[in-house]
């Protein structure tokens, strides 16, 4: 709003003031307006539906939303619970497509206010959940990883036939049994921590991807096109993770696309893997490459014949000592024979800045020098990585004509380029693909959004590329991963 007032004149006449306001959004078609809104705080959402009728229709009608108690004290506790009432029963029916409630209170702990714990806020947050069910929400958000309650939430039944993404966040002993019900529910993402707790029940044919991260439970899915598996270390035996973890592979075996943990990859070396036939992009996010993980991660890798794509994430480790994570020659994984390495094209490793031993570099050596299909391969390096290793990966002689790409971690974890190479390594230029258009945004890119997830671009590592044309001089330009 903008207000105009006509200034006082020098001659002495009647004092006249003139006051006019100028509503800009008023001008703005109502998307674009509740894409604005929709990056509001709750309150100052309703300070904005107090300023005008115009502004209370847009309030009320705004489709994106989220209820944040880690931005609440104890003092305004009821009162802020009581406008969201108001608000929710004033909005009626009106259709919500993206709704979020965040119970945390880390912010608060070491503030000044205390963090909102109130048994009522608790209880009625199950009520604001079943308003946006009955509004046709299509992304639920649910981060109730800190909820304080005597006796927990209980049971929690999401029932919907217009949810198509939902995501959940738990860690201790708030809900005993999930219940998921959703046949357009094609997104879902679940972190389960809690031991106590091992119900969830998914009922949604046409799931597409599933992210997974935590303690394996009770569980039933469509068929999946992707899916991330990331098992927790869990103190309870009868938890049983190994066989959680084969149930689950089984469940999703049809899956295009999966990620697995360190974790995970132990667990089901213990009992088996089951045919991934399907599997063509695999991730997995490992702290070693150690004798012990190695010998659970060639089973899995034997059961993707049709593998083009690799990605080895690197993650916190459990360290290894040298003699752990070393020993695995070319020779050992030549005898593996691995049944995609023919077809094998993009490949990423990112060796762990807690780097040891020399399995990693081994298994590098392999795929550049065997897998005769390789079109690009990116190999992020940490600063303590000796020269010998980076020697023998680009001394090595490929059998194909890949673009490799060498990406080395700065002491603070970004990338960087030094001005010196002592191993001759060029620098190059990549390319990148386009991102999607905001129009045909996926339900987890606007998840994203809504939470302010997207990726600082600035933060993104320098890359070096060994690629060298044909009788061409060698490039000297910078590049990003």
């Amino acid at each position: 709003m903008e207000t105009c007032r006509a200034s006082k004149s020098s001659e002495k006449v009647p004092r006249v003031s003139l006051e006019f306001r100028v509503d800009r959004l008023s001008s703005l078609p109502d998307d674009i307006t509740h894409r604005i809104l929709s990056l509001l705080q709750f309150g100052d959402l309703s300070r904005f539906g107090s300023l005008s009728k115009r502004c209370r229709e847009l309030h009320l009608s705004t489709p994106s939303f989220r209820l944040d108690l880690s931005k609440v004290d104890i003092s305004t506790c009821d009162k802020w619970s009581n406008s969201v009432d108001r608000f929710l029963d004033h909005r009626g029916k009106s259709r919500i497509l993206h709704f979020g409630i965040r119970f945390d209170v880390r912010e608060h702990i070491f503030g000044n206010e205390t963090p909102c714990i109130c048994e009522g806020v608790g209880r009625r947050f199950i009520s604001w959940i079943e308003n946006a069910l009955r509004c046709k929400v299509e992304i639920l958000d649910l981060d109730i990883s800190r909820i304080h309650l005597a006796n927990g939430v209980g049971d929690i039944t999401i029932e919907s036939s217009s949810l198509k993404s939902f995501s959940i966040s738990s860690n201790s002993w708030t809900v005993r049994r999930l219940k998921i019900i959703g046949h357009k529910l094609k997104d879902v993402r679940i972190d389960w921590r809690s031991e106590w707790c091992t119900t969830v029940s998914i009922f949604a044919s046409d799931i597409k991807n599933l992210e997974w991260d935590g303690i394996t439970v009770n569980h039933q899915f469509g068929t999946l096109e992707r899916a991330e598996l990331s098992l927790a270390d869990v103190i309870r035996r009868d938890l049983s993770p190994d066989v959680k973890a084969v149930d689950f592979l089984t469940s999703v075996h049809r899956v295009k696309a999966l990620t697995l943990n360190h974790n995970t990859i132990k667990a089901l070396f213990k009992k088996g893997i089951p045919p991934l036939e399907n599997v063509f992009d695999f991730s997995m996010k490992i702290g070693n490459f150690s004798i012990e993980l190695v010998l659970a991660l060639v089973p899995i890798l034997r059961a993707m014949p049709n593998l083009t794509i690799l990605d080895v994430k690197s993650s916190t480790p459990p360290r290894c000592l040298l003699n752990e994570c070393s020993g695995l020659t070319m020779e050992y994984w030549r005898s593996s024979k691995l049944p995609f390495l023919s077809q094998l094209k993009d490949v990423t490793v990112d060796l762990n800045r807690h780097f040891y031993g020399s399995n990693q570099i081994e298994f590098i050596r392999f795929i550049l020098e065997d897998a005769q299909s390789l079109r690009k391969m990116v190999i992020i390096y940490p600063l303590r990585l000796g020269k010998g290793h980076l020697k023998k990966l680009t001394e090595s002689e490929k059998i194909s004509n890949a673009h490799v790409v060498y990406c080395r971690h700065s002491r603070g974890g970004k990338g960087k380029i030094s001005k010196e190479d002592d191993v001759g390594i060029r620098e190059a230029s990549s390319t990148s693909e386009s991102s999607q258009t905001s129009m045909n945004r996926s339900p987890k890119e606007a998840r994203e959004e809504f939470h302010g997830e997207k990726a600082d671009k600035s933060n993104e590592p320098m890359l070096r590329s060994s690629l060298q044309p044909s009788g061409a001089k060698k490039l000297n330009q910078m590049s990003q991963c």
